[in-house]
């Protein structure tokens, strides 16, 4: 009996200390296998962080409103919103590429789709909303564009003007259908890039896409300097600016109703065909599309004048 115990006591033991040793180089391995699956892992978190980050940038550009200092053909600079706008587009390339990283390292989680979500709220919610309530207030309670001008009067829910208080509603309106189309895709879609084919209603970056668009699209109209200038006469830039704080809010009213409509939107990245197809027919078009627009506006500016 004592050999037994002393049997036990010297091979036990060893056998015992050679089995965790080998527990622990598997840990080790483990451990190392964990490491690269979570710097794997990162990847797509790292674009979902720039998609957020550039959202706060748009955020943070709308908020300098109107620069204040005029050209010398007395227009308004609006570039701090055509800044904020290409920071929207630029949280769309994030957008679109953490996706991609993730299923291409397959490290698609609930802990990623819920970043995103979090990330696309305030890119395409709250940016936009922000961008155009602001624009909306500088034009409306800075019409005559005095020098030295700030634009501080934002649209709110306690502004005096009612349409202040209504432009401000149309925003708020477009903030809350986007957080209920991300909540609507979180719940009705799953990691497989099957049901990325599809979606149920506007996806927030295409709505998005064409608040940025809009306020891009007048702000360069007074740019001194822009990579696409756009040659408008002066009465036309000033019929333009009368009516752009009214026109804003129709579409930010109607992206926000598409976003949680049930029309069915083919993701653009996996219909190649279409969208070349669309591509090549708008460039086609460009070009008479451009000489009726010339010839209107030499027709109208006499009339203008």
């Amino acid at each position: 009996m004592i050999a037994a115990l002393l049997f036990q006591r010297h091979f036990g033991c060893g056998i015992e200390k050679h089995e965790t040793n080998a527990d622990l180089h598997a840990a080790a391995a483990g451990g190392g296998l964990r490491k690269k699956r979570r710097g794997v892992a990162l990847l797509p978190a790292m674009f979902t962080l720039g998609n957020c980050l550039c959202g706060f940038a748009s955020i943070n550009y709308a908020s300098r409103g109107i620069i204040d200092n005029l050209d010398p053909k007395g227009y308004p600079d609006f570039s701090n919103y055509a800044v904020a706008g290409y920071f929207i587009f630029a949280a769309m390339l994030f957008d679109m590429f953490d996706g991609f990283v993730a299923r291409l390292t397959k490290s698609a989680s609930d802990f990623g789709a819920e970043l995103d979500s979090l990330a696309d709220m305030v890119s395409f919610g709250l940016a936009p909303g922000f961008l155009s309530i602001h624009l909306i207030g500088g034009l409306l309670n800075k019409s005559n564009f005095p020098a030295g001008m700030k634009a501080l009067d934002i649209p709110g829910p306690f502004s005096n003007d009612a349409w202040g208080r209504l432009f401000w509603v149309v925003a708020a309106i477009y903030v809350s259908c986007t957080a209920l189309r991300l909540a609507r895709f979180n719940v009705l879609n799953k990691h497989e890039v099957s049901s990325h084919m599809n979606f149920r209603g506007m996806p927030s970056p295409g709505a998005a896409a064409v608040v940025a668009s809009t306020i891009i699209f007048f702000a360069t109209l007074y740019a001194r300097d822009h990579v696409l200038p756009f040659n408008v006469s002066p009465a036309v830039k000033e019929c333009l600016r009368t009516v752009f704080p009214y026109l804003l809010p129709v579409v930010l009213l109607v992206a926000a109703l598409l976003m949680v409509s049930r029309f069915a939107y083919s993701h653009l990245v996996w219909e190649p065909q279409t969208t070349v197809v669309v591509a090549i027919y708008l460039y086609g078009l460009s070009a008479p599309v451009g000489w009726l627009w010339r010839v209107c506006l030499r027709r109208r500016g006499p009339a203008l004048q």
